[in-house]
């Protein structure tokens, strides 16, 4: 597995808005359409959050992301976004909610 975390910080709360809403009805669905096994979005202040994205290997996250290049270009344009990328050598833990 590997993943792709992006911390983002808009440059105020309303423009943050903006981005999660574009992000979750337009971005992230479009990704998973395209092979991106997850993504989730942690809040880390008013105006700030870090996206986690999950990929079966790095040259699938490579791909999703020469679709969204454009995209992430104009977003990149108001806000701050830091990338860390990785291949997952380690998984513990616990399963939530009912097994089947």
């Amino acid at each position: 597995m590997y993943v792709r975390i992006a911390e983002v910080t808009a440059q105020s709360d309303l423009q943050f808005k903006m981005l999660m809403a574009f992000v979750e009805k337009d971005l992230l669905p479009k990704n998973i359409a395209a092979g991106q096994l997850s993504g989730e979005i942690f809040r880390t202040g008013s105006n700030s959050c870090f996206v986690v994205s999950r990929f079966t290997s790095k040259s699938e996250a490579d791909k999703i992301m020469s679709i969204m290049k454009a995209e992430l270009n104009e977003i990149k344009g108001s806000n701050k976004i830091r990338m860390l990328e990785g291949e997952r050598i380690l998984n513990l833990g616990q399963q939530i909610g009912p097994s089947t």
